[in-house]
């Protein structure tokens, strides 16, 4: 199995890289484009301190103004960085405490006119790997919990959908979502081709959190994988 956008070997003659996602064995880094306006990341790395005042930091401003929220399950966590009034080291209003651990996501609001990148460190997380989805109709935001790319089920090992799921994408360059309802009796052929879109099956790329619906009356559900990287 390839990490999508491929995690690259790293070796002390040199590095390999096909994207911006490099490793040394299983610890690296991912650099993740933020554009002008909302945009749902995740941070697939795990490491010594998944705050955003330690991924974000604005010890020197800036990243001021840029926003952070992160679902609960019943409203919103809010962090703004802004070296003018937060009284702390890194700059966030809130203290920058916000986590974005492998498999959660969040919104992040860049306020500039361009893109800007940041880069996430640490080590892809392997084993078996759980990510909790409430169940019964509510939203959880979500991600895949290791830096890969592609469809939920036959790149990313998800397959306990429920008839009446609903899966959005966010797309940070037209700032709308791509929706994505999971029916089990259309036929199509592939298992994520239950997914009836315009825009075909859900691709997700890495450093990308989406939400994720649980239909009416579906229990909590765990999206379940064991993974390597030397799969």
């Amino acid at each position: 199995m390839l990490l999508t956008a491929a995690l690259t070997a790293l070796t002390s003659a040199a590095v390999m890289a096909q994207t911006n996602v490099y490793s040394l064995n299983a610890v690296g880094y991912v650099n993740v484009t933020l554009l002008p306006g909302f945009n749902m990341i995740a941070d697939q790395l795990q490491g010594t301190n998944n705050t955003i005042g330690v991924l974000i930091n604005d010890a020197t401003g800036q990243f001021d103004n840029f926003q952070v929220y992160k679902w609960t399950g019943t409203g919103f966590q809010l962090d703004t960085a802004n070296s003018n009034i937060a009284t702390n080291a890194n700059n966030w209003e809130q203290n920058g405490t916000i986590t974005l651990n492998p498999g959660e996501a969040a919104w992040v609001k860049n306020p500039n006119k361009t893109n800007v990148t940041i880069t996430f460190v640490g080590t892809v997380p392997q084993g078996t790997l759980n990510v909790s989805l409430t169940g019964n109709g509510a939203f959880s935001m979500v991600s895949s919990i290791v830096p890969q790319a592609g469809d939920l089920a036959s790149n990313l090992n998800m397959t306990n959908f429920n008839s009446g799921d609903t899966m959005y994408v966010f797309n940070p360059t037209n700032q709308q979502y791509q929706v994505f309802n999971y029916n089990v009796n259309t036929g199509n052929s592939g298992f994520m081709g239950n997914f009836t879109a315009n825009t075909g099956d859900p691709q997700l790329q890495v450093g990308q959190g989406f939400w994720y619906k649980t239909a009416t009356g579906a229990p909590l559900t765990t999206w379940s994988r064991t993974f390597s990287v030397n799969q």
